[in-house]
């Protein structure tokens, strides 16, 4: 994944103030869409799973941004800054290919299966524990 200085240079990301507002109201997104999807059976609805788990990371991500000055225009950029608290390439790299799945399933119908929902899941159970750190230690949660 490039570095998030990239997506600044060509103008993904924007400096901007810290905006706690904005940051709240996507982690409150973000617990909203895990919580949704919590209900549902991941083999029936595993398109809704997959794209709600995604967008939830999405979310945090753009939340840390958000609290420290940044808006993004890129998904790959939001992620990419996730490098700055420890992730590890292989966290991005996984991120970066259930980005390019979500975007085949909501912009080109393809399917997203049942195998896939459950490993969305996961993942993000996986840093489940590291994202809440990261949002403690900006005052999020």
């Amino acid at each position: 994944m490039k570095p998030f200085e990239y997506f600044l240079e060509i103008n993904e990301v924007k400096k901007t103030s810290s905006d706690k507002a904005l940051a709240s109201s996507l982690i409150k997104d973000m617990f909203g869409r895990i919580k949704d999807i919590s209900s549902l059976n991941i083999l029936k609805f595993p398109k809704i799973t997959f794209e709600n788990i995604y967008d939830s990371l999405r979310d945090f991500a753009d939340s840390v941004l958000a609290i420290e000055g940044f808006k993004s225009y890129s998904h790959q950029a939001s992620f990419s800054y996730l490098k700055k608290f420890g992730f590890a390439e292989e966290t991005l790299e996984t991120l970066e290919r259930f980005r390019y799945k979500r975007n085949g399933s909501k912009y080109y119908g393809q399917e997203i299966s049942g195998e896939e929902a459950k490993e969305i899941l996961e993942f993000y159970k996986k840093i489940k524990s590291k994202i809440e750190e990261i949002l403690k230690s900006k005052k999020l949660i």
